[in-house]
């Protein structure tokens, strides 16, 4: 009778152990890092992912060129609408955006910073 009780236990704790992340996907809960980004940084993030991705499909050869280029143009005034969205949400006191972003990657880049610490690209001589 023990051995038929510790039995189901087992089988119980290994049914929630791979459950487990099955109910919490269901219940909403975040299973990513990416989920505590506000809507701005979000739409950046995945303008810039899907920028890559379509550099990537041209590469590979299933974009023509006419595709691409609408495509890179689509993607990019989201990024850049996301970008300012982000700067107009922080203005300083007098204000202006705070930061500047960097032309490479999108990330938000401190005024006093030399380099992004994203993706390490030089910053000195790009615009605020």
């Amino acid at each position: 009778m023990l051995v038929n009780a510790l039995t189901w236990a087992g089988v119980v704790a290994v049914a929630l152990f791979v459950g487990w992340p099955l109910l919490q996907a269901r219940r909403g809960v975040a299973m990513r890092d990416g989920d505590s980004l506000s809507p701005p940084e979000r739409e950046k993030r995945e303008a810039l992912a899907a920028i890559k991705e379509v550099e990537f499909d041209r590469a590979m050869g299933k974009l023509s060129d006419e595709d691409f280029a609408s495509l890179t143009a689509r993607y990019r005034a989201q990024a850049l609408a996301a970008i300012a969205a982000l700067a107009a949400a922080s203005p300083s006191a007098d204000g202006a955006p705070q930061g500047r972003f960097c032309a490479q990657c999108g990330g938000t880049v401190a005024s006093p910073a030399n380099f992004c610490p994203a993706c390490g690209t030089a910053t000195r001589d790009q615009a605020a």
